[in-house]
């Protein structure tokens, strides 16, 4: 993860990081008809629980998790989120 973080141009990584933050899904999101698992870190600032939790709801049948952990819950918290995930795509 470091090494891929470290080879990252700082330029591209800002430039990502703006086009996230600038895009509006709320309401796209609700046209979403497939299964879908929304897990979040209990301690994510940049996308905290509440914005989980908010996801989940506009998405008819959404499963949601949270996971101890900030914003990378599949490294932080990684046996809980892989049984999280097979269970979902079981």
């Amino acid at each position: 993860m470091r090494k891929v973080l470290l080879s990252t141009s700082p330029e591209g990584y800002v430039e990502a990081c703006a086009a996230v933050r600038d895009m509006d899904q709320r309401d796209s999101v609700k046209q979403i008809n497939v299964p879908t698992l929304v897990i979040v870190g209990t301690g994510d600032l940049a996308t905290p629980p509440s914005d989980g939790q908010y996801l989940a709801e506009q998405i008819q049948g959404a499963r949601y998790v949270e996971l101890e952990g900030a914003h990378l819950s599949n490294i932080e918290a990684s046996g809980e989120f892989t049984t999280e995930l097979v269970e979902f795509l079981k």
